[in-house]
């Protein structure tokens, strides 16, 4: 099965599994937006009048969040079934149904973007050479492409729970090797596992330099303060499930 077959699969998939998605994602819900919000937001300070690109935008919470904050936003996303409440629920933005296999329209390459955010979608996208090319023309020259994505080396590994002896683990089998494994959150989607190298080549191909890099702590799932922890809820905040980066366009000449 090639990428365009893949692809094809994997939006039937989000569109059978849009309400739920939608309702375990959003500002309040999404534990990752909780643990990389502070990083968004010190990329993106002033939005005010700024034009941003949200890539898999599924049902445009973020891109709503955006453009309450001052920003013209575009949100792209595969998924017809997301992108219908999003239109729905978000009018202040504007939604484009694409394929991100195939890149973006041509009719958002210009004008040029501010800022192209992707958050928690490129590790479920199969082939990202087309994109990452697209997002690269379609940045003004100081703009920025800010993605999140699960932590390559720790997130999908088998964890000690708190009766195991100490001291606890991840225990992590592979990392190098790309992989297609199966996520059974949300009903069920792909996700494409690439390590961090990886990515970082994708973007250096694409004419991207690496400008920031987080990985914010895994954070209990119950939401209460950290001073109530337990022992094993510290020590698995230690070792991150997911990780963002920032890259700005190579200088010319660099």
């Amino acid at each position: 099965m090639n990428a365009g077959e893949h692809t094809g699969d994997d939006l039937q998939r989000w569109n059978a599994v849009a309400d739920a998605y939608a309702e375990a994602t959003g500002p309040a819900g999404d534990s990752f937006y909780r643990r990389l919000r502070p990083f968004l937001e010190a990329e993106l300070p002033d939005l005010d009048g700024a034009r941003v690109l949200d890539l898999g935008c599924g049902h445009g919470w973020l891109a709503g969040e955006y453009a309450a904050r001052g920003a013209a936003v575009v949100g792209v996303d595969g998924s017809a079934a997301l992108l219908e409440r999003a239109r729905a629920e978000h009018p202040a933005a504007r939604f484009v149904e694409a394929d991100l296999v195939q890149g973006l329209p041509a009719d958002l390459l210009d004008p040029p973007f501010d800022a192209v955010v992707a958050h928690m979608v490129v590790m479920d996208v199969p082939d990202l050479t087309d994109l990452f090319a697209d997002v690269a023309r379609a940045l003004t020259r100081d703009g920025v492409f800010v993605a999140s994505l699960l932590h390559p080396a720790y997130f999908s590994h088998a964890v000690d729970g708190p009766e195991a002896p100490r001291p606890w683990r991840r225990h992590v089998g592979g990392y190098l090797d790309h992989e297609e494994r199966w996520i059974a959150a949300f009903g069920g989607h792909r996700h494409y596992h690439r390590p961090l190298s990886w990515y970082v080549g994708q973007l250096a191909a694409a004419g991207f330099v690496v400008t920031g890099l987080t990985e914010p702590p895994s954070l209990p799932q119950h939401g209460r303060p950290e001073a109530e922890w337990t022992e094993h809820e510290r020590w698995f905040s230690r070792i991150p499930t997911m990780l963002a980066w920032s890259a700005r366009l190579r200088s010319p000449g660099a």
